[in-house]
């Protein structure tokens, strides 16, 4: 009896260990987070991607429970701080905020060395913003049309400020330029912010401007808006036109912002994430809170941010074979 036993819990010992290692979740599911998780910034600090970051983050920091760190790592049109994210250990301690430009890079710059598709697993998307086409109040121009004809007249003679390559801003008055068929050149900036002297003095003929400095601005009569650069108008601009109802519906581009994480992540860490994500924009301090700092709430899971982002590069690599855009 004694060996039969023996040769019983030879056999089922086994079994209940693999039994018991099979229902056990694994370390990353039962304790993630444990330590400060990093947000890579890839754009400078204090602009509209830093902000609503920040309050995206200080509410997950309370649900979570742990440390948040922002950190702006800005440079070649964010291919510094994609590159940095991309590289970092896939346990879901170092994220990355994408924007509309990290899909465009992938067609604006052939050599870049991360590619969105294959080095990051998309989390959630959490907000989009409008950009505004506008001019000094200073300038004779007041409608879409007009700068147009103005620009014709003058190829090559007109410049318009952007906050930097590679940045929403200066692809969306690419494609403007693209499908209006003017020449106006390019004068790139750090930041949005550091436009605003030379377009209210004139040196500028125009830019595209987020929200948060053309409501301010708007509202002293330092800059009269054009078109809202999105798919409809706004509550701060509601009787200002968008580009489609100003003619020109093929030169919209809507920032978006997204949370990625590098390749590799365990599927449960990212899904943790993505719930603490949708669960965050429910909250109206959020909510409010982005609105305030001139973006829109918008809450998309992971497997349509992919799609999205998918959509998005395709449609930039059309534009850019169309055009010859090259950001290199």
């Amino acid at each position: 009896m004694e060996t039969v036993l023996k040769i019983f819990s030879s056999l089922v010992a086994p079994l209940l260990v693999l039994s018991a290692l099979a229902s056990h979740p694994s370390r990353a599911e039962e304790v993630f987070p444990t330590r400060p998780i990093h947000v890579i910034n890839p754009y400078a600090a204090g602009g509209i991607v830093d902000n609503i970051s920040r309050l995206l983050t200080n509410k997950l920091s309370k649900q979570m429970g742990v440390p948040f760190v922002v950190e702006p790592k800005p440079g070649g049109g964010s291919s510094i701080g994609t590159e940095y994210v991309a590289r970092a250990p896939a346990d879901g301690y170092t994220w990355l905020i994408a924007t509309t430009s990290n899909a465009a890079n992938m067609a604006l710059m052939p050599a870049i060395r991360t590619d969105l598709k294959k080095d990051f697993v998309p989390v959630a998307q959490f907000a989009v913003s409008p950009n505004y086409l506008v001019v000094p109040a200073s300038s004779p121009i007041s409608s879409v049309d007009e700068y147009v004809k103005l620009a014709k007249s003058k190829p090559d003679e007109l410049s318009y400020g952007h906050a930097g390559v590679g940045s929403t801003p200066h692809l969306g008055f690419e494609l403007f330029k693209h499908v209006a068929g003017i020449r106006v050149v390019a004068v790139p900036y750090k930041g949005a912010p550091p436009i605003i002297p030379d377009l209210l003095s004139g040196q500028l003929s125009a830019a595209y401007m987020p929200s948060s400095l053309a409501i301010s601005l708007a509202k002293s009569k330092k800059i009269k808006v054009l078109a809202v650069v999105g798919e409809t108008r706004t509550q701060e601009f509601p009787s200002v036109p968008t580009m489609g109802e100003a003619g020109y519906p093929k030169a919209v581009v809507t920032p978006w912002y997204a949370i990625l994480v590098p390749t590799g992540t365990p599927l449960v860490v990212v899904k943790r994430i993505e719930t603490e994500i949708r669960l965050a924009l429910e909250s109206p301090e959020v909510s409010t809170g982005i609105a305030f700092a001139g973006a829109m709430p918008r809450f998309r899971n992971g497997i349509d941010t992919e799609r999205m982002i998918d959509a998005e590069i395709e449609s930039w690599r059309t534009l850019v074979k169309a055009a010859g855009l090259n950001m290199e």
